[in-house]
This record gives C-alpha cells, sequence and structure tokens, in this order.
C-alpha cells in the first residue's frame, strides 16, 4: 500500500513521535510512507482564486509545495490526516493544507447523496482517516463536530472518512484501521438543524471581521456590509486576510461591543486564514468581558445545509470563549453575489437588512428571515433526477466554462496533471 501521512503539527512534540511509530510499523508490513511534515512545507494560504481550476486545471501554479503534496495524496491508496485539536478543531497548518486539496476535484458539480457536490478530476481517490491530539480543553462534542466536518470534507473529495480517532488509540490498532482495505466507510451523518441564537441589547456598535481569502474583493465583505447597514450604528470592518496583522485583529476583537464573522465555507469548514484567526485567540479563553458573536457562512453550493456542520462548531466556538452566541446566517450559492445585478439580490439584502435592523432593537435572529436566506435548505429527493439533467447541461457550467475560454485552457478542463496513467 502507498500511504501518505500529512502531520498538521505545527511544532515538534510527542504527536510526532506517535506518528512516527505509525509510520514504523506501516513500514513493517511493506507499506510505502510519505510522511509530510507540514510545517517544513513553504505552504501558502489559498486565496480563491480559481486558478487551479480555470487557469491550469488540476494544480496550484502560485505554489509548488503544495503541488508535491497534492501530488502524493492522489496516488496514495490512504491518507492520514493528523494534528493536534487547537481551538476546538484540528490545527490552522492542516486546515490550509487541506484548503490546497481543491485542485484534485473539478469545478463542476454533481448529484451525490441528493446534494450538490463537485465532480471527479481523477478516477480514484484514496481512503482518508483523521488522527487528532486532544488539547486540555477537548471534549466528546468537539471530537464528534470535528469527525463530521472531516467526513463532509471527504464526501467532497470524493472517498470518505474510515475512522475518526486520537492519540490515546494504540499504534498498532490504528495501523490495522489504515492496512484493513475491506472496511466501510464511517455512516454520513444526519444535517444539524439550524442552532438558535440568543439577543443582546444596548449594543453600541459592531466589529465585522471579513475571513475571505479574497480579502475586499470577495462575497463575505458585501454580507458584512448589508448587516452593518441595517443594524444602522457605528461599525469597523477587519478583514483576516492581512495575516501580518494578527496582533491588531485580536486587539479589535478584546475592544469589539459585538463581533461578526463571516467567511465562505472552504472544505467544509472555515478557510485557513480564518482558523489562523480563531487560533490566536485562544489567549482569550476563560477571560471575561468577551463581545457578543453571530457568524455568517456562505458557500458555493446552491443548498444551506453544507454549512450546518461548521454552524455547529461555530456555536460551540462562542461557548469556548465565554462570549454571547449572537447566531449563524448560512447562505448558499454565495459566490454568485458580488456578480450578480442588484435587483437579483434584492431578496437576499433585504433579509440581511433587516437581521441587522433587528440587532440594533436587541432582538435574536429572525427564524423566519434566517430560513428564507437559507433557502433552499435541501431539494427534495424526488428532483434529484431533474437536477441530475440540469447539470449535465452546458448552461449548469457556464460560469467555469467561460473563464476556462477566456484562459485558453477549455480543452484542458478535464486534466490530472499529478497521475500519468490511471
Amino acid at each position: 500500500m502507498k500511504i501518505t501521512i500529512l502531520n498538521g503539527n505545527p511544532q515538534e512534540s510527542s504527536f510526532d513521535a506517535y506518528l512516527n511509530e505509525i509510520q514504523d510499523q506501516l513500514e513493517d508490513k511493506g507499506s510505502q510512507v510519505t510522511h509530510i511534515l507540514l510545517r517544513e512545507l513553504p505552504l501558502k494560504y489559498c486565496t480563491g482564486c480559481w486558478g487551479c481550476w480555470v487557469k491550469t486545471p488540476g494544480k496550484c501554479q502560485a505554489d509548488n509545495a503544495s503541488q508535491e503534496m497534492d501530488e502524493a495524496v492522489i496516488n496514495a491508496d490512504f491518507v492520514l490526516w493528523a494534528a493536534p485539536m487547537k481551538m476546538g478543531y484540528p490545527s490552522e497548518l492542516l486546515k490550509m493544507a487541506m484548503d490546497k486539496h481543491l485542485p484534485l476535484i473539478h469545478p463542476y458539480m454533481e448529484v451525490d447523496q441528493f446534494e450538490a457536490h463537485h465532480l471527479k478530476r481523477y478516477v480514484r481517490y484514496p481512503r482518508l482517516g483523521l488522527v487528532v491530539e486532544k488539547e486540555a480543553s477537548t471534549d466528546d462534542h468537539d471530537l464528534q463536530i470535528t469527525t463530521q466536518m472531516f467526513q463532509r470534507t471527504a464526501l467532497n473529495f470524493k472517498s470518505g472518512l474510515y475512522f475518526s480517532l486520537t492519540s490515546e488509540t494504540p499504534v498498532s490498532e490504528l495501523v490495522e484501521r489504515i492496512m484493513e482495505q475491506s472496511a466501510k466507510p464511517l455512516a454520513l451523518p444526519t444535517t444539524p438543524q439550524p442552532t438558535k441564537g440568543t439577543a443582546v441589547t444596548s449594543v453600541e456598535s459592531i466589529t465585522l471581521f471579513n475571513g475571505s481569502p479574497r480579502g475586499e474583493r470577495g462575497n463575505s465583505a458585501i454580507f458584512l456590509q448589508k448587516l452593518a447597514e441595517g443594524f444602522g450604528g457605528e461599525s469597523k470592518m477587519v478583514n483576516l486576510v492581512n495575516i501580518n496583522a494578527t496582533p491588531e485583529h485580536v486587539q479589535a476583537f478584546r475592544e469589539a461591543k459585538a463581533v461578526w464573522l463571516a467567511f465562505p465555507l472552504y472544505t467544509d469548514s472555515m478557510p485557513g486564514v480564518v482558523k489562523h484567526f480563531i487560533e490566536a485567540l485562544e489567549p482569550l479563553v476563560g477571560q471575561k468581558g468577551n463581545p457578543p458573536i453571530g457568524f455568517i457562512v456562505q458557500s458555493g453550493f446552491p443548498e444551506g445545509l453544507h454549512s450546518r456542520f461548521v454552524e455547529r462548531y461555530l456555536e460551540k466556538l462562542a461557548d469556548r470563549l465565554g462570549s454571547a452566541y449572537l447566531g449563524t446566517i448560512v447562505k448558499g450559492n454565495g459566490e454568485g453575489v458580488r456578480i450578480m445585478p442588484e435587483n437579483m439580490n434584492k431578496k437576499l439584502f433585504d433579509g440581511l437588512l433587516s437581521l441587522g435592523n433587528g440587532l440594533a432593537q436587541g432582538e435574536t435572529l429572525n427564524a423566519s428571515t434566517l430560513a428564507s436566506i437559507a433557502k433552499p435548505e435541501s431539494f427534495p429527493k424526488v428532483l434529484a433526477p431533474v437536477f441530475k439533467l440540469f447539470l449535465k447541461l452546458p448552461i449548469a457550467h457556464s460560469y467555469f466554462d467561460g473563464m476556462l475560454k477566456k484562459n485558453g485552457v477549455y480543452e484542458k478542463r478535464f486534466d490530472r496533471p499529478f497521475v500519468k496513467q490511471e
């Protein structure tokens, strides 16, 4: 077997020794193991440029390190994601790496599990497993949330998650789980229901944290601006993509009267730049006076359900920070917002304005408005054949096809640069 270990440990520790022992036992059993220390790889954050889809199909031209990693991933029989837990979720380092798996799938959509998902780029994909090292505050709920989010990532990665374990698992047991090729993946979880936020009165101002890797050019800023417009009071925008300013971002959080954090869904969770910010908030855990916090998650998938899993993490994050949880606004098909004429966004913008006004009045987020923004939450299963038929029509791919043709790479859109023969 060919096995790739993606070690997302940001600094050397006993977790490395645990993974090294896994490698040794796998090699003793005749497996070929590629163990990648992500902290030694000069990875760059995914910027959401989509060059890997529409300029150099199948690879990130801006990041040679991620090309080496993706080649080791797609050619493996099994990939082990490994990282310590940081603020209730595996490390920013592993998240950064997973964001760079995007070139391994195709921008076109298909129907899978009665949901919209990306099309395969390669004929075969590796089986996947997760092992984490618990932090002091890790509880069963953290592990459940993490497992479910990684299951969703595996589904979008055209594979399945075969186990989700901690480093308390004996090495021999974990090795056997990797070697067991007849095993079935973990059963996919049911979609969680929307969470419920609380109301906070007398909010004088809101601090808006834009978690889009595109910065001000992204859609998340538009969502935040409309929410702030409805709020009507003082607001301040902070762009998390400016990583070098993270200390200032943390200080802005400390000083905020209320916080709204918005980001696009990246590999079924938050982008790496957002995880970087979340980990930077760790010194504030346990401190009194942390501001109430709400979230906006928008995704390129048409259904709202794709964001319900990370929503559970965000609710727990507010609890971890001791912050009042204002709720989460979910929007599918968010990618189209910045390119649509304003009249086509009127219903969405009116909803955000209404929610912002409610915040100013000390109200909870209106459930019916949230549901309207999230529509469609899911597609009726009886419509799956119709949706499948639509996705075979050229109009379904016209957005990406236009960019591919403009860049002169339309004929290369199905390229598989990391596998020469399949």
